[in-house]
């Protein structure tokens, strides 16, 4: 499988660090190390809206489209939760004190995010976020965490090379892997298998058993440096990973078989890739070299 780029975003001033779904489906939202978050357009790359100016390296987006209201998680712990109606600011919490690297919702109208001071925190949604919990997991930095399908279990992505499994409810410890020599940087439950995939420093994916026996179905040496982004397309039949060594590989979800690599000799990102998102049936990247590629 061959995929080629599509369109070019650029503009940032800083390397952008995570992506993130706009409110329609042909649009997506970018932040970066300029404290910027960026409204695009797919068919549009030459213009971009700047949203938010936050004054810090943007790390984490989630967009509530229900509430119209989107998340921005910054280097230094602190969450703003921002109205998209008048694009202001209505709230900032700093429950934790080191960068926030992941958001995401959880049942019950609840939103979590992944510290870097090593803390969950778990917050209840209502006209204001209030902290419902701060579950300390370890002394080092939570990189991602992944919440599956039905939205029972936390997997949660570890600077101690773990990868720990919660429950959402009360968020008790099921199960712990070690998982990644150096650290473990990124986490995703596979869509349509009992199975958990992870990234780390060693480069290696690593997916992991579901059922009783938890064990490693598979060890793959998937890229030369650290992975920091795992993420399945819509169908469930593609996974996507971003990595330091500059480059984005694609694998067939049911095998984990190459399909495509893109990377420098292809033209493509020159730096570090720390963002995914899919979006239908394009890809999008985000890159230590301040562009975003739109891919098909």
């Amino acid at each position: 499988m061959k995929l080629k780029v599509r369109a070019r975003f650029t503009g940032h001033k800083g390397p952008v660090y995570t992506l993130t779904q706009g409110t329609r489906p042909d649009t997506f939202l970018s932040g970066s190390g300029d404290g910027h978050v960026v409204l695009w357009e797919m068919d549009n790359p030459d213009h971009g809206e700047l949203l938010v100016k936050v004054g810090q390296p943007v790390f984490s987006l989630h967009l509530d489209p229900s509430r119209e209201r989107l998340y921005i998680g910054t280097d230094s712990g602190s969450l703003h939760v921002v109205d998209l109606r008048d694009r202001k600011e209505i709230q900032l919490l700093r429950h934790q004190h080191k960068g926030l690297y992941a958001i995401q919702p959880l049942p019950h109208d609840r939103i979590a995010c992944a510290g870097g001071d090593g803390t969950l925190a778990v917050y209840q949604q209502c006209e204001r976020l209030s902290l419902q919990r701060i579950i300390p997991l370890i002394d080092g930095k939570l990189r991602d965490f992944a919440v599956n399908g039905d939205g029972t279990l936390l997997a949660v992505a570890c600077g101690d090379g773990t990868v720990r499994v919660l429950d959402t409810e009360h968020f008790n410890e099921k199960r712990t892997h070690q998982a990644h020599e150096g650290g473990a940087l990124a986490v995703a439950f596979h869509p349509t298998k009992p199975a958990l995939v992870s990234g780390g420093k060693d480069g290696h994916l690593r997916i992991w058993s579901l059922e009783l026996d938890q064990r490693e179905l598979l060890a793959l040496p998937a890229h030369k440096s650290s992975i920091y982004r795992i993420t399945f397309n819509t169908e469930g039949t593609m996974c996507a990973t971003a990595s330091r060594d500059k480059s984005v590989k694609c694998w067939a979800a049911d095998s984990f078989a190459p399909l495509s690599r893109l990377d420098r000799m292809a033209g493509r990102h020159s730096h570090s890739v720390n963002a995914l998102l899919w979006a239908g049936e394009v890809l999008i990247t985000g890159s230590d070299d301040r562009s975003v590629l739109a891919w098909s």
